[in-house]
């Protein structure tokens, strides 16, 4: 018996018992109200599942599915797509109950078809698709880059006002999907959200060797403690990096024989999870909604000057494709340009490993801010789809039932027992899941002649260049006349 309901008949027993000794036998009368009103408080504490009596008749939910190998790492598709069976693998069994309980509840069947296709050839094959008017699948689950160009291009259903959808929900990325359909109050083509674990797997993170930072300036914990006070920032990061530098061979020259403390990969890729997690404004809206660029600014001239103290001072190295091997083997103190999911490939690291937030630009930032990766697998309903509201409710039972079983199955017992080796990672596990957004920039900076990230910053950063104002205005006219094409196509977009 529940709690509540347990306070409730014992709060009626009390009743009854101090009605009879006062009343005789006008008690029961009386006490039948009170036994009544109980069972009615205890009643309308019960949550209400409207899903409880749906019935879909068996039909056929059909998906595809992004299933390729990326960066070294599997993809994410086991944790959409169930086994045959139950093997005691705990994310593969989270999947496969999860799955199978929504089959039942619903009376659907869950129908996938893996695709190996990259972001540079599935765009054009989903319009192939539509164009055809083939109603093939109800969901396609796809990397971003490409499923986010289509989303301005009538390809996919606007599913802010379709049924059963509650995107007030902790299960659902709203910011996510905000930022990617242009703040719109009343348009959303992209879908984040629990169910979809590939964009917490691909999320940045920042990775430190705990032995060497023992051997360097002691406990740890001290590193956890600034994120946890809100005190994680450039400078912080700049402090420990710069006083890891070892001349290992003495030689005088900085080689990859010595010791750093941060190993990177070039500029362009790595420098993106720092850019995006400084907060800088890439985007004001006029009063119609409209978009303009609006980095040109004093924060972004203050990152582009602290990112090339990251970057190029003496405590950083570039490791290239090597950067990986660097962390591991324990010639960085810090490795950059790794995510969530760099985890499943560490789990073999000797030495003690801990994870860490992007830092935030400086201590005026409220928050810390993760970026997701373009390539992360995000879900759209195609234009074709005929069982909207059939999906809608799949989606949203399915996006229920992650959070309550497939993430903490990932999140709690793979990731911080596993191969998380301390209880303050899990802590700083909880700061970058709750915090992916800004996905404007990944998801459409190409389209807008690569100004947002690229030519903003990663230019002036491989040039050792701090002139950002000058260098921005190159390319600002060009990209703000891209950003008005891509708003007029999304405004134009139907739904």
């Amino acid at each position: 018996m529940k709690i509540k309901q347990l306070l409730a008949l014992i709060l009626a027993v009390m009743m009854t018992a101090s009605v009879l000794a006062s009343c005789g036998n006008t008690a029961e009368t009386e006490t039948d109200a009170a036994g009544e009103t109980a069972a009615v408080e205890a009643t309308e504490t019960e949550p209400v599942d409207p899903f409880a009596d749906m019935d879909f008749g068996g039909e056929d939910i059909r998906m595809m599915l992004a299933n390729r190998v990326r960066d070294g790492m599997v993809g994410s598709e086991n944790t959409i797509m169930h086994g045959e069976e139950l093997t005691g693998e705990v994310v593969n069994d989270a999947v496969y109950n999860r799955n199978i309980l929504v089959e039942e509840k619903l009376n659907i069947k869950l129908v996938f078809t893996e695709n190996e296709e990259s972001h540079t050839t599935i765009g054009a094959s989903i319009t192939q698709l539509l164009t055809a008017g083939d109603d093939a699948y109800e969901l396609i689950i796809h990397e971003l880059f490409p499923l986010a160009t289509l989303s301005v291009q009538n390809s996919f259903l606007n599913v802010f006002d379709m049924p059963y959808f509650d995107f007030s929900k902790s299960y659902w990325y709203e910011d996510y999907m905000s930022d990617v359909s242009f703040d719109s109050g009343e348009k959303r083509y992209i879908l984040a959200g629990d169910y979809f674990l590939d964009i917490l797997r691909t999320a940045h993170a920042l990775y430190f060797n705990k032995d060497r930072y023992r051997d360097l300036y002691g406990d740890p914990d001290d590193l956890y403690d600034l994120v946890l006070e809100g005190d994680w920032t450039h400078d912080k990061f700049l402090q420990y990096s710069e006083g890891a530098y070892q001349d290992v061979n003495g030689d005088g020259t900085r080689d990859a024989g010595d010791l750093y403390g941060f190993s990177t990969y070039g500029y362009w890729g790595p420098m993106i999870p720092w850019v995006i997690g400084a907060d800088v404004n890439f985007l004001d809206y006029k009063s119609d909604g409209a978009p303009y660029f609006a980095l040109n600014d004093e924060r972004s001239i203050k990152l582009i000057e602290s990112l090339n103290r990251v970057y190029h001072g003496t405590g950083a190295y570039d490791y290239k494709a090597d950067y990986e091997t660097a962390f591991l083997n324990g010639s960085s103190l810090f490795g950059g340009y790794l995510r969530v999911a760099s985890m499943e490939v560490f789990r073999d690291m000797e030495a003690d490993l801990g994870i860490l937030p992007i830092p935030k630009l400086d201590d005026l930032q409220e928050n810390y801010i993760t970026s997701s990766h373009d390539t992360t697998n995000i879900g759209v309903i195609p234009i074709t789809c005929s069982k909207t509201d059939t999906i809608a409710a799949v989606l949203e039972v399915l996006s229920i039932e992650s959070a309550a079983s497939v993430i903490p199955a990932y999140y709690e017992t793979s990731l911080k027992t596993k191969y998380v080796r301390d209880d303050q990672s899990a802590q700083i596990l909880d700061i970058i899941r709750q915090n992916i957004s800004c996905v404007f920039p990944v998801a459409f900076g190409n389209y807008c002649e690569n100004l947002a990230l690229y030519n903003a910053f990663s230019v002036l950063l491989q040039n050792k260049s701090t002139d950002f104002v000058s260098n921005y205005v190159k390319y600002e006219d060009k990209a703000q006349a891209k950003l008005d094409e891509l708003w007029e196509a999304f405004s134009s977009v139907e739904g």
